[in-house]
């Protein structure tokens, strides 16, 4: 057990990074998926811009003021819209989704259906609205990623290890932003 106790936050990492790296289809907020007017739909990628999200995930033990052990997993501030979705509402900061786009696609524009070229200043413009107007939907990767770690431990150790990591997850885990 005690070899399990200290491979539990690589697990959660692996997992957390696993997870993030799950092609996904672009939804709304309700689940509807985008866009929401009927239009060419996209193919469904991965929520990795940058990659910054999984470069900066750490997951260790942290000893507590009474001695407890606690499992702490940073992650950047923003890693709970990537996991809860985003409300619809206001639009999004242009510079914010015009440094995701950059990184993202690298591109200056893309051609619309007509073969119009929409330039990127454009473009940023037209995916903050839909963000505005529709949210995005949420990837949940956090609780499939701790899931699929009790899983694959029950599969290898059996039930009792799967019981000792839920407890442990369950009452010694917090997410600190970096």
């Amino acid at each position: 057990m005690e070899e399990l106790f200290n491979d539990i936050p690589k697990l959660i990492k692996d997992a957390l990074v696993k997870q993030l790296q799950v092609p996904r289809p672009s939804r709304t907020y309700a689940g509807q998926v985008k866009p929401v007017s009927g239009g060419r739909s996209y193919p469904p990628t991965p929520p990795i811009a940058s990659g910054n999200l999984i470069r900066n995930i750490d997951t260790y033990w942290q000893s507590s003021g009474n001695g407890d052990l606690r499992l702490v997993v940073e992650m950047p501030y923003y890693w709970t819209w990537v996991d809860e979705g985003r409300r619809p509402g206001r639009m999004p900061p242009l510079r914010a989704i015009d440094r995701w786009s950059v990184t993202k696609k690298g591109l200056s524009g893309i051609r619309d259906a007509k073969g119009r070229f929409i330039e990127r200043k454009q473009l940023n413009y037209l995916r903050a609205k839909s963000i505005g107007q529709y949210g995005f939907y949420k990837t949940d990767f956090v609780n499939k990623a701790i899931n699929s770690v009790i899983d694959d431990v029950e599969q290898k150790f059996g039930e009792a290890a799967a019981t000792y990591v839920t407890e442990l997850i369950k009452d010694e885990f917090i997410i600190v932003n970096l």
